[in-house]
């Protein structure tokens, strides 16, 4: 009898970054033979769309019923993590003490039929009831609790031991904070699905959520850098494009109606919800990539602001696509200046070394090989070896 898994993450139908890390899991456990149980009660087309977008095999994946959710708010426009966690925090008051009760013990009575439970953590450390237990922290936590919290989060702790990061900034974070040690399980890219063009195009490429909450993607810098690039005559052929999901129906997302607007007038095109295989094409055709997640942020005091890694950056090394991205969090730990792209701390650093590059094509050349080479060490075949050695 196959050995049976639970996986939940509480942003599943946004399909990012920490989605493709948990269901990647949930692949490599079926080929394994394992039996995975997602639970998810929303869209129960799902399992579909990630295979769509992910490129992944999920064939034999269960959608089970969410015994973890709470309900979920209008988020689309939410500056910064403290309004969410009062959001969160006035939702959990609203339970009775006997509502509380009765969760805790319906999730024990489900989780314990576990041999295996993966949890990303919302921000919060749950208590599960599984064999072994595996909470992944994709956010690094912050010290800002109640010392009541301190003590459960403790607790938590003790009983739910095996903590996985998704870099080495968010793994110290989160000692700075409980003072617990972690394993560090960098995300997985399928670095052989990538390639670069046999001829790229003078496309600056960017990959991110269109949306407003936490870790922001900050595509309005972007834009504002690009509109700065373009006064120079020289780059008249060059054009920005911006690919990401949203939570929402285009028509009714805020953020990037806002982008829009401020992309008037410039060759900037938007590319919304693409398929793997779009997605694989244009990093391919594209010369630079761009990431801004982080800027503007002290990292010292909210490092969940930050990019804690940046698959999108991988994926576009994995292309040949060279990388300048923004100094904070996760993503020092991806480039090494002027070996594999750049780092930048303000518009003006970002946009004269987007034209060194422009203006070097023997230097973008030398890079873009190495981009590639270097891209191969957070492949897919390297995080399930890891996975199976923490699993075991």
């Amino acid at each position: 009898m196959p050995l049976k898994v639970g996986i939940y993450d509480p942003y599943l139908d946004t399909l990012g970054g920490g989605e493709r890390y948990m269901l990647t899991i949930a692949e490599i456990l079926l080929k394994h033979n394992y039996q995975v149980d997602i639970f998810w009660s929303k869209d129960k087309d799902l399992i579909d769309k990630a295979q769509d977008r992910f490129a992944l095999n999920l064939e034999n994946l269960n959608l089970v019923p969410d015994i973890f959710s709470q309900p979920q708010q209008n988020i689309d426009l939410i500056q910064d993590h403290s309004q969410l966690k009062k959001i969160n925090s006035t939702q959990k008051e609203t339970r009775t003490n006997l509502g509380k009760v009765k969760h805790l013990l319906n999730k024990l009575k489900i989780t314990r039929n576990y041999n295996l439970f993966f949890y990303l953590s919302d921000g919060s450390i749950p208590i599960l009831f599984a064999k072994k237990n595996i909470l992944h922290c994709q956010v690094p936590f912050t010290n800002k609790f109640s010392f009541q919290t301190k003590i459960a989060n403790k607790l938590k702790l003790f009983l739910n031991k095996n903590i996985i990061c998704n870099s080495i900034f968010t793994q110290d974070q989160f000692k700075k904070t409980f003072h617990h040690k972690s394993s560090l399980l960098y995300p997985p890219i399928d670095t052989d699905k990538f390639s670069a063009s046999g001829k790229k195009e003078n496309i600056i490429l960017s990959v991110g959520r269109f949306d407003n909450i936490l870790n922001k993607k900050r595509q309005d810098i972007l834009i504002k850098a690009f509109k700065k690039l373009s006064q120079n005559q020289n780059n008249k052929d060059w054009k920005l494009i911006l690919v990401g999901g949203s939570i929402k129906k285009p028509e009714l997302n805020n953020y990037l109606k806002h982008l829009k607007y401020e992309a008037k007038n410039f060759p900037i095109e938007f590319l919304i919800g693409p398929n793997f295989d779009t997605l694989k094409k244009i990093y391919s055709q594209s010369k630079i990539y761009w990431h801004a997640a982080g800027f503007g942020v002290d990292e010292n005091i909210n490092p969940q602001n930050t990019e804690h890694f940046g698959m999108a950056v991988v994926e576009a090394m994995a292309s040949g696509t060279i990388p300048i991205v923004v100094k904070k969090g996760g993503l020092p730990e991806i480039i090494n200046e002027r070996k594999n792209g750049f780092l930048w701390s303000d518009i003006d650093e970002l946009v004269s070394k987007t034209q060194l590059l422009i203006g070097s094509p023997q230097l973008m050349e030398q890079l873009s090989v190495q981009t590639q080479q270097d891209s191969a060490k957070f492949s897919k075949q390297n995080f399930e070896k890891k996975l199976l050695e923490i699993i075991n």
